[in-house]
């Protein structure tokens, strides 16, 4: 079923993958790597990804653009977005390796949760159906990323978390969703890092002969 846009109607969040968490933590990647590839270098880049992730209407955008036009609110915005994103991060690389996150991770979540839009009651949206949330008194990062925030709470408190996992490339450590039957996936893809292991086996071996 085609999810509404953000901008649909006023005051309504499409649904979302409970994964979506995991996708927000990839936009910096290969983090074994010195340095990381960061994909958030900027607020174009910041907008661009929620566009993408259908958290924002080209009408939404225009009007974060006016509200951060000044380059060092913009800034801020970046830092408050890249902060969310690591804490997101750090959270689940502890739980894909069976380890509690810390303490400070977990209350930086909850101040986020508690500073996004609360979610009041379902609407219908075209052919299907929203969140309808209260309004937010301003733009901020808690309100742009809200469906960021839910989706980590509902992974974390939900039935499946023990499939999250970290590609086992340490070059690489990408966070996954392992829906696999087996439940053994260990790389971020088969055709990246899973390819690239083989193949280092594939040349041990031959040296070793």
């Amino acid at each position: 079923m085609t999810q509404p846009s953000r901008a649909a109607a006023q005051n309504l969040v499409p649904g979302f993958p409970d994964d979506l968490c995991l996708g927000f933590a990839n936009t910096r990647y290969y983090r074994g790597t010195d340095p990381a590839t960061d994909t958030l270098i900027d607020l174009d880049a910041l907008l661009a990804w929620c566009r993408s992730a259908t958290l924002l209407s080209p009408s939404g955008e225009k009007a974060l653009r006016r509200a951060w036009r000044d380059d060092a609110e913009g800034a801020a915005v970046l830092r408050d977005a890249v902060a969310l994103r690591e804490t997101v991060y750090r959270i689940f690389f502890c739980t894909a390796e069976d380890r509690p996150p810390t303490a400070a991770d977990l209350d930086a979540l909850n101040r986020a949760h508690r500073s996004a839009p609360e979610r009041i009651g379902l609407a219908r949206a075209g052919s299907g159906f929203a969140w309808r949330v209260s309004p937010a008194a301003e733009p901020s990062i808690p309100s742009l990323l809200a469906p960021v925030v839910w989706s980590a709470a509902n992974l974390l408190t939900g039935p499946h978390l023990s499939r999250v996992r970290h590609c086992a490339n340490a070059r690489c450590l990408w966070l996954f969703f392992d829906d696999s039957k087996s439940g053994t996936r260990r790389w971020c893809s088969m055709s990246a890092c899973g390819n690239r292991a083989k193949a280092h086996r594939h040349y041990a071996r031959q040296k070793e002969a």
